[in-house]
């Protein structure tokens, strides 16, 4: 009796349990997730053949809402620059234009390894430099001094169905093979929706620039499981050893092959130039009666809308104080730090000796510049402990014991204002420390070429702005490393003006270019101070030969701007190239005894103005400097 009855107890003890069990619904892994898109892909080539496939005729411009300032770019393109240029060799496709090539993609999610959540995608494509990741966790785009990239950052959310990709912080580059420019400022949306065994992806580009309306296209591709993406060493050429380098580019008005496609496939010469209106249907009324071109000729076109009056723009605007409300600290490499915002960009090296500081900013900024120096120095990571029982009471609050940073050095790599105009308050800051002398004056305080200390003193600076310490050679040395570091100067005569120098952090690969490049501004170009076209571009020059890039011209040397991002040397590229073609341009007039007037009137930057003159006064200065530095070199 007794054992029936411990029988029947454990039979119900057993079905209460199970019960209990099934009662305990489990969450499904994955349920109410979106579509699963990894995979490998390959592309459907269905349609845009020409486009696609071997590129589109110079001048075929159909189907884009380019404006005038893209088309005169497009125009005056050589295609034979992506042959002469080792930057532009292995560049690869931006995310608006990647989905137009011909590369199979393999797609790969990226999991939190502790909550197992879905956070990125990873997408490589067969030419590319890496895989380019989009981010799906929520995390905001980074700052816009960050660093560009070809393949940008990518912040994507399911809609649906439907994964929509958001794309900042793209190198410039193209949406069409034949010299259709899009600009650092564009931005790409995406959408790619899932219909097996088809992954449709719609790709938006918006550019304020160079396109008057959003560029909407799209592309197809089929899973391929048994794809297996090769490897791309891109290795880029030197084509142009033991020569100058140089930039072919057509002059306005001398590209022959404008009206090619035009010809062979009989289309009106309007809508071969492309523009939003030939995009709608109703242009099609007009279409009809317009007659292609009877023979291939070489045509002068006019540019004439909104995208070719930027410079004026800019110049009738009302002149603004310089407000430096938003000044920034953003981490670059190592131990170097960018300060922006707070006039010309202001590059610190912060550590176990102190901050070493590349320009000083605007006077009015110099109280943030200062917070951003101590939050720099206080985000810095504390020592590893000793692999031994800690020495002190409290190894924590000793090692997070802040005291001020201590500035131990101002470089200056101009005597414009906005790179000195701190150096008198930086010095009388607390802050300001120098290495182990009583007598100040055996220190070095502040450091810059002996032509800007010379400057300085004939304009009659406050003594406390001007260097106290200058050197004359083309190369000087810090006389010992700083935060672990070696630290050296480079003097370029002839550029901006007569004492340019720029700054180069060995351990970090970071180069401090001052006046030298701006991304997005053109050169500030003082001819009576010594400086001139040809320097400016020798100084790029050696900008680039100093910097190398990580892989398919991208990261590696960081180069800090006067104004803009962190960049790299296919960013100077970039600049040095557009440099060149407005060089060649001027020059061009200048040989035709053409005046400053005529030449201002004719507007050889017009197509880069978006890009780099918009601030006012900026584009007219730099013309003029271009000229008479072509014609004063006579």
């Amino acid at each position: 009796m007794y054992l029936l009855e411990a029988q029947m107890r454990m039979r119900t003890a057993c079905v209460a349990a199970l019960l209990a069990l099934l009662a305990i619904r489990p969450i499904p892994a994955q349920e109410n997730s979106p579509p699963d898109l990894t995979g490998t892909w390959r592309w459907v080539n269905h349609e845009d053949e020409r486009d696609r496939n071997p590129g589109a005729f110079p001048g075929d411009y159909r189907g884009l809402p380019l404006n005038d300032a893209a088309r005169f770019r497009a125009d005056t393109y050589d295609e034979e620059i992506n042959s002469t240029s080792s930057l532009l060799q292995c560049r690869p496709r931006t995310p608006g234009y990647q989905p137009k090539g011909l590369d199979p993609m393999r797609i790969d999610k990226v999991t939190d390894p502790l909550t197992r959540q879905f956070i990125a995608y990873r997408i490589s494509y067969e030419k590319t430099p890496g895989e380019r990741v989009i981010w799906v966790d929520g995390r905001p785009s980074p700052s816009q001094y960050a660093l560009h990239s070809w393949d940008g950052f990518s912040s994507g959310k399911f809609r649906g169905d439907t994964l929509e990709i958001t794309t900042t912080h793209i190198k410039e580059s193209y949406v069409r093979r034949n010299g259709v420019a899009t600009s650092f400022r564009a931005t790409v949306i995406e959408q790619m929706s899932l219909e097996e065994p088809y992954l449709e992806v719609t790709f938006t580009v918006i550019d304020p620039d160079y396109l008057t309306e959003p560029l909407v296209r799209s592309a197809t591709y089929m899973r391929a499981p048994t794809l297996q993406l090769p490897p791309y060493p891109c290795q880029p050429e030197d084509n142009q050893a033991g020569e100058k380098y140089r930039v072919p580019n057509y002059l306005p008005g001398e590209n022959p092959y404008l009206t090619e496609s035009a010809f062979k496939y009989k289309v009106p010469e309007e809508a071969s130039r492309g523009g939003a209106d030939t995009l709608y249907p109703e242009w099609r009324a007009k279409g009809v009666t317009l007659t292609p071109p009877a023979a291939q000729s070489t045509i002068r076109p006019t540019y004439t809308d909104e995208s070719t009056r930027i410079a004026e723009r800019a110049d009738a605007q009302p002149r603004r104080a310089p407000a430096y409300d938003k000044v920034e600290a953003v981490h670059v490499n190592g131990n170097v730090f960018l300060i922006a915002g707070a006039g010309a960009n202001i590059v610190a090296s912060a550590g176990g000796d102190g901050v070493v500081m590349v320009d000083s900013g605007a006077t009015a900024a110099t109280e943030k510049v200062l917070a951003a120096v101590r939050a720099i120095t206080q985000s810095l990571r504390p020592a590893e402990p000793p692999d031994a029982a800690s020495p002190f009471g409290n190894q924590y609050l000793v090692e997070h014991a802040f005291s001020e940073p201590a500035i131990r050095l101002i470089i200056n790599t101009s005597s414009n204002a906005d790179h000195v105009g701190g150096n008198a308050n930086v010095r009388k800051s607390p802050l300001f420390r120098l290495l182990g002398y009583r007598d100040p004056t055996l220190s070095l305080q502040v450091l810059a070429h002996a032509n800007v200390q010379s400057r300085m003193v004939d304009a009659k600076a406050p003594d406390m702005l001007v260097p106290t310490d200058t050197y004359l050679s083309d190369r000087y040395t810090l006389y010992r490393f700083f935060n672990n570091q070696a630290v050296q100067l480079f003097h370029f005569p002839k550029a901006v003006t007569d004492g340019d120098s720029i700054v180069w952090f060995r351990r970090a690969d970071v180069i401090a270019a001052g006046d030298i490049y701006n991304s997005d501004l053109y050169p500030p170009i003082d001819v009576d101070k010594g400086g001139s076209i040809d320097g400016e571009i020798e100084a790029l020059d050696k900008l680039i030969e100093m910097s190398v890039t990580e892989f398919m011209a991208q990261g590696g040397t960081l180069i800090i701007p006067r104004r803009g991002w962190i960049s790299d040397a296919a960013d100077v590229g970039y600049y040095r190239d557009m440099l060149m073609v407005i060089r060649d341009r001027i020059k061009s007039m200048a040989d035709k005894n053409m005046t400053l007037a005529q030449v201002k009137a004719a507007k050889p930057t017009m197509d880069f103005d978006p890009e780099y003159g918009r601030e006012p006064g900026v584009t007219s200065r730099f013309v003029e400097a271009v000229y008479r530095s072509l014609k004063e070199k006579k």
